[in-house]
């Protein structure tokens, strides 16, 4: 007789793939009429800074992803104007998928990428759905669109993926590990004082479960995506990631602005357009705010020839 418990079955691999995104129109930052980017212009047209996009639309407007129909969807937003609630109720419509339980994710400023998408997994692993649609939908609501943290422009914008279990027959990124560090008590007078260091200790924090939770950490990663700050944010950034400066990847910044938690999600779809990307190759993505900062890693897995 022996007390040995059977091994639990291992949890089905999670993908994200179908990428979609939509934009506002692109306006020159020097032609905005907000006093908070114009007293910054030269500095933020000297990181790197041209663009931002700008919508009237009060919703975002999304084409369906091309895959199986998901049985849930994750939107996480940081827009108030309308609610969270009207802004799942849009989206759902406006997919559409009317008749689909939707799940809202806020509280991490422009950092939800991360806790999104383990509330996608969390949905499809647990509900054993075909698939969950992550959406990420966020429109200007605060007077100014210069955003101090990260010294950048905010722009109007929505992005989704679709999240399923196992490769789906079609390119994919499997999702390795999702890592989290957070400081809620870091007060606006301490973090002038200790900013630099407290990022560099969350994400090196973050980085170290990463690497302890995911196969051959030794291949380290090819590829580095954050979101779209300025120049001199992002350097700070992917060495806080210990990543070469050389692997950061960061083609919209300019052109985009920065998408809140969007980010993430439409420069990933951007590297895969641009053929960079072959089976194996690994991508680390950070998403932050002012008091957290978490870490995915992703695996590019292409499907076996037929």
């Amino acid at each position: 007789m022996t007390n040995d418990l059977p091994a639990a079955p291992a949890a089905p691999e999670v993908h994200l793939h179908s990428f979609a995104h939509a934009l506002g129109d692109p306006v020159d930052i020097a032609l905005l009429d907000d006093p908070g980017v114009s007293g910054r212009l030269d500095a933020l047209t000297a990181e790197g800074l041209r663009h931002c996009r700008v919508s009237e639309r009060s919703a975002p407007h999304l084409a369906a992803a091309d895959g199986p129909v998901p049985g849930a969807v994750v939107l996480a937003t940081e827009s108030r104007t309308p609610s969270p609630t009207q802004i799942l109720w849009d989206t759902l419509r406006s997919v559409p998928l009317p008749r689909t339980p939707g799940l809202i994710v806020s509280g991490n400023g422009c950092g939800n990428f991360a806790p999104a998408l383990r509330a996608a997994r969390g949905v499809l692993l647990t509900e054993r759905v075909p698939g969950v649609l992550l959406t990420f939908a966020d429109r200007l609501t605060t007077p100014s669109r210069y955003m101090p943290d990260g010294d950048t422009v905010m722009s109007d914008s929505a992005a989704s993926c679709l999240v399923t279990a196992g490769p789906p027959g079609r390119p994919s990124f499997r999702v390795l590990a999702v890592a989290t560090s957070v400081q809620a008590d870091l007060v606006p007078e301490e973090r002038v004082l200790k900013g630099a260091r407290t990022i560099i200790k969350a994400v090196r924090e973050a980085l170290g479960r990463i690497n302890s939770s995911i196969p051959e950490p030794e291949r380290g990663f090819d590829w580095f995506i954050t979101g779209n700050y300025s120049a001199t944010t992002r350097r700070f950034l992917t060495t806080a990631a210990q990543m070469p400066e050389e692997k950061a990847y960061s083609p919209h910044h300019a052109t985009h602005g920065h998408c809140y938690s969007a980010d993430q999600l439409i420069t990933l779809a951007a590297l895969e357009a641009d053929g960079r990307l072959t089976h194996g190759r690994r991508v680390l993505l950070l998403a932050s705010s002012s008091r957290s900062w978490s870490l995915t890693a992703l695996e590019r897995v292409d499907p076996a020839p037929a």
